[in-house]
């Protein structure tokens, strides 16, 4: 465990926007090489997960800004024949709609690339069918498996009662000792970094 993730731990009462605004100073200083180093090693973790080999149906958030990338990872998939599906957030509903991928993707003014609303998507009947693995990105994980995000709720809503595996995705500097939780927030199976992976619910 890094001693950033044990000093941050330590810190008593920190907010969800306390956390935000220490995990983003946190990916700020991040250097463009090891970026790319730990987004290959990730990936690498992410793959070797049993239930990605045996499954079908893969979800994947595409990165964006500081995130770590999953571009990479998502052309793994494709290449091993995995059937790829990304979100797209309607911010009037606050939902997410789930696309194949490829598809055609449209910037937004704060760099998340999504699918266009024109392009084919699953039936929301379809989708607990469909996907096998949600892979999901955050600001930071817990132990327990919470997730902190950017703080619109989008994928607590989205994955409240879905059945399958749910993994967080992140930079090893982005686990923390214990985030604070309120009742909708939904937790991972299982979160993957860089260097290591906790799988808190996984019985």
């Amino acid at each position: 465990m890094s001693e950033d993730r044990i000093e941050a731990g330590e810190v008593p009462g920190f907010s969800k926007e306390a956390w935000r605004q220490e995990i983003r100073a946190r990916l700020q200083s991040l250097a463009p090489e090891d970026r790319l180093s730990a987004a290959e090693a990730l990936a690498h973790r992410v793959m070797a997960l049993p239930e990605i080999e045996s499954g079908r149906g893969v979800l994947v958030c595409l990165s964006f800004g500081v995130e770590i990338d999953t571009w990479g990872l998502v052309g793994r998939l494709l290449s091993a024949g995995k059937r790829v599906y990304v979100p797209r957030a309607v911010g009037r509903t606050k939902q997410l709609h789930i696309h194949p991928y490829p598809c055609e993707l449209r910037r937004l003014s704060f760099g998340l690339e999504q699918p266009k609303s024109s392009c084919p998507e699953l039936d929301p009947q379809e989708v607990n069918r469909r996907i096998d693995v949600a892979l999901i990105s955050g600001l930071a994980f817990d132990g327990r498996g919470y997730r902190l995000g950017y703080g619109a709720g989008f994928f607590d809503r989205f994955l409240a009662g879905r059945p399958f595996l749910k993994v967080g995705l992140v930079y090893d500097l982005q686990m923390v000792e214990r985030l604070p939780v309120e009742g909708h927030d939904i937790p991972m199976n299982a979160v993957i970094s860089d260097k290591s992976m906790v799988r808190p619910l996984i019985k």
